[in-house]
């Protein structure tokens, strides 16, 4: 990575080995719960031919899902980590093509670049954005929502893992600048992110009602915010 970065390279080599904290922190279970959201939202051709970039695509679970649910698509991966795509390869066998390669390493045209829980690991994220907008049709891009720490938005930190709280209009600047004509925004609720399993939502909701009887605020779960990009190029095409 280029730029402010929580981890080396060699930290993210451990993380995604087997047994390391990626899988004991539940990440796998993670990227499929953001996977089947985007489904639900992108409302994407599911008989059609297309291609898909999957962008910091971990250990390919997201790419599992896509390559049974668009049978005709062109599937691509591609993750910082090369024990990570070395994994994915292992998984996916041919179903996918996988490269290891920085954010920045995106070549190409795509007709959907998927970018889920990715951005929020760079303090230029918007930088980041304006590169992959240039290289799709449509960029999806999923983050958490309203993310704060000790009360107040993220500010970049090279010892925390998240660099920018994200917010409706946080990519608002990519149609000013003329890279995008349009962008979609759907927000949803997600127990199963960061370490809000579903059960663990249900327990908190009946402690909420319990809140509510008491007058207290309500605890909500962690929401997540997808951002359906259609970008200046697809015009051009």
């Amino acid at each position: 990575m280029s730029d402010l970065q929580v981890k080396d390279f060699g930290w993210w080599e451990r993380y995604f080995n087997v047994g390391g904290d990626w899988e004991r922190m539940g990440g796998r279970r993670q990227t499929r719960v953001f996977a089947e959201h985007f489904l639900r939202h992108a409302a994407l051709p599911r008989g059609e031919a297309f291609a898909l970039l999957d962008v910091g695509c971990a250990l390919g679970d997201a790419l599992e899902l896509f390559a049974s649910t668009f049978p005709k698509a062109k599937l691509q991966g591609l993750d910082f980590s090369a024990t990570a795509i070395t994994r994915a390869r292992q998984s996916l066998g041919d179903k996918v093509t996988l490269r290891q390669g920085d954010i920045e390493d995106v070549r190409g045209h795509f007709d959907v670049i998927y970018c889920s829980n990715t951005l929020e690991h760079f303090a230029d994220f918007d930088r980041k954005a304006r590169g992959l907008v240039r290289c799709c049709k449509r960029l999806f891009i999923m983050v958490p929502l309203h993310e704060l720490r000790a009360g107040q938005p993220l500010r970049p930190d090279p010892c925390e893992h998240h660099q920018h709280t994200f917010e409706r209009d946080s990519f608002d600047f990519l149609v000013s600048e003329g890279l995008a004509s349009r962008i979609q925004v759907s927000i949803f609720a997600c127990p199963g992110a960061w370490g809000w399993s579903p059960a663990e939502h249900a327990v908190q909701f009946v402690k909420n009602l319990a809140r509510t009887v008491l007058g207290r605020d309500w605890v909500a779960a962690p929401r997540q915010i997808l951002y359906g990009i259609d970008t200046a190029s697809a015009a051009s095409r």
